[in-house]
């Protein structure tokens, strides 16, 4: 399997939905840096998810459905760094 990104685990995923739930509870209180990371964390397994689906066989349905929920997570991810590199502590304090 080389080439190809690890499995993704339930635990993973299930520590991605803890860490959402932590996020939510915290609610503005939130600091962009921990949100960055947690969208890019999230993007980074919705991608290895897409690859999976795509290596193993799943209809192609299900695999650009995948490919488009890992996109739209990555964009968002992308575009909660720079607030965070900014310095924008919480997302009310952006520009």
């Amino acid at each position: 399997m080389t080439g190809q990104p690890p499995a993704v685990r339930p635990a993973e995923i299930s520590q991605i939905i803890a860490w959402c739930a932590r996020l939510t509870a915290a609610g503005s209180r939130a600091g962009t840096a921990e949100t960055a990371a947690y969208l890019t964390a999230r993007a980074d397994l919705l991608e290895r998810i897409a690859a999976e689906r795509a290596a193993g066989g799943w209809a192609s349905n299900d695999i650009d459905l995948a490919r488009q929920a890992a996109a739209g997570a990555r964009a968002a991810a992308d575009a909660s760094t720079p607030l965070a590199a900014a310095g924008t502590v919480t997302l009310e304090d952006q520009p």
